[in-house]
């Protein structure tokens, strides 16, 4: 069966804030790992380069493969010494950043300190000696309490409150990831639909390769057993699908519909891959020149949606780089009409630690003219950007995949007809525009 060393959370400067119980390894073993991590990470942020997912350190048993994460200032290190493939210790890690989600809301190194004794404790039961056990949510909130003002007063006052109150035991229910004697006084069911592009575009405007990721997500406050029937359209659309447990896959390969009985509150219904990628939802054109004492660009970006949100271009201008002068241009929006007052074109900031510059515009409507950036930087020497701009951003009620939430049936030991809500959602991953 594949196994995991354990888990290490370090802080924004690298100091180890909680290490799992290592039980086949001496003491001195996440040592090991935590000075191989930030040996490397030094080594990479001098000679400006990013670190790879998965590093290799010595110990004395032989090669370990270290796989990590960084996620809001934290690093999560997962050391693998058996012959397990490193996909193994990335999903087990993403699974627990989600539960540490769902704990703490803000995962911070302020909520991971404040919670000590609650995120060691999902640790403990949610790897067993290397081995993942308990993965559910909903399971483990029967067992170790969410943080809160009662569970901070029980244990000041010495009094353990790791198990919840349920009226049952821990995995007693029939249904795993279903406790028993779920009642809510509005039983109603959220859908959120998202996709995530990835795309590299040539500075001829070109798609070289482009990828979407898809997920449903699901926020249930359901009472009883509910078993529910639920319609996608487009299920062409889809592939590589990753289901939750509830899912039941025979119907799925069938009929192509969802049927299961869901978890109580938030979970991850599924995720697909794209089979088909539209036209990307903006056009930037985008250019640069680089001298001996810095170099020129120019942007111009316009929309092919009704209205996209929160769009973000940067680009690393290299080490030498110490200033830039940007002039943005754009239409400005009359009074009356939503975000009037807006400058036109956006703002423009460098940060001189990071030598990046972003271009930011909060939103872009498909009828306004192109919003442009013009400027030259300022380099001690001759200066080496990044060969691309990223470009982020976010589309409110829409999807690449053309992908719906259709028709919801419920049946069981229920009579009740529940409220449905869907959100759908499109965003930009890795979007680079070759200059």
């Amino acid at each position: 069966m594949a196994r995991i060393d354990g888990v290490i959370i370090l802080d924004s400067v690298g100091k180890p804030l909680i290490t799992s119980h290592f039980a086949h390894h001496p003491a001195a073993y996440p040592a090991i790992f935590t000075d191989a991590f930030n040996h490397e990470f030094s080594r990479a942020r001098k000679d400006g380069r990013d670190l790879e997912p998965v590093l290799w350190a010595h110990s004395a048993g032989g090669g370990v493969a270290l796989c990590h994460l960084e996620r809001d200032g934290l690093r999560y290190l997962v050391p693998i010494s058996a012959e397990v493939n490193p996909l193994f210790g990335f999903a087990w890690l993403e699974s627990f950043l989600d539960t540490l989600k769902e704990y703490l809301v803000d995962v911070t190194e302020v909520t991971v300190k404040d919670n000590f004794d609650v995120v060691y404790m999902l640790i403990e039961e949610m790897l067993d000696e290397g081995h993942p056990m308990t993965m559910e949510t909903a399971m483990l909130k029967d067992i170790v309490l969410p943080p809160s003002l009662m569970r901070k007063l029980l244990n000041v006052a010495g009094v353990s409150g790791l198990q919840a109150q349920t009226g049952s035991a821990p995995f007693t229910a029939p249904i795993p990831w279903r406790r028993l004697g779920v009642r809510h006084a509005q039983n109603e069911i959220f859908f959120d639909v998202g996709e995530t592009l990835d795309a590299v575009v040539d500075r001829k405007g070109h798609v070289l390769s482009a990828q979407v990721w898809g997920r449903i997500g699901c926020n249930s406050r359901l009472s009883g057993n509910p078993d529910l029937l639920l319609n996608i359209s487009n299920t062409k659309a889809m592939a590589e699908c990753s289901f939750h447990p509830c899912v039941r896959y025979s119907r799925w390969e069938r009929d192509h519909v969802l049927s299961f009985i869901p978890p109580d509150g938030k979970f991850k219904l599924l995720e697909y891959e794209a089979t088909s990628v539209p036209k990307l939802p903006f056009v930037l054109k985008a250019g640069l020149q680089v001298d001996e004492t810095g170099g020129r660009f120019s942007l111009t970006l316009s929309s092919r949606v009704p209205r996209l949100d929160d769009v973000v271009i940067s680009i690393f201008l290299g080490s030498t780089t110490t200033g830039i002068s940007a002039t943005p241009a754009g239409d400005r929006r009359p009074p009356g009409q939503e975000g009037d007052g807006h400058v036109g074109g956006g703002t423009a900031e460098f940060d001189p630690h990071t030598q990046v510059m972003k271009w930011t515009i909060s939103s872009l409507l498909q009828h306004e003219r192109s919003p442009s950036l013009t400027g030259s930087f300022v380099s001690t020497s001759c200066a080496t950007p990044d060969p691309a701009f990223a470009v982020a951003f976010n589309i409110t009620n829409y999807t690449y995949s053309g992908l719906r939430v259709d028709q919801l049936k419920v049946s069981g030991d229920v009579g009740y007809k529940p409220f449905k809500g869907v959100r759908t959602s499109a965003r930009g991953g890795r979007v680079d525009v070759r200059w």
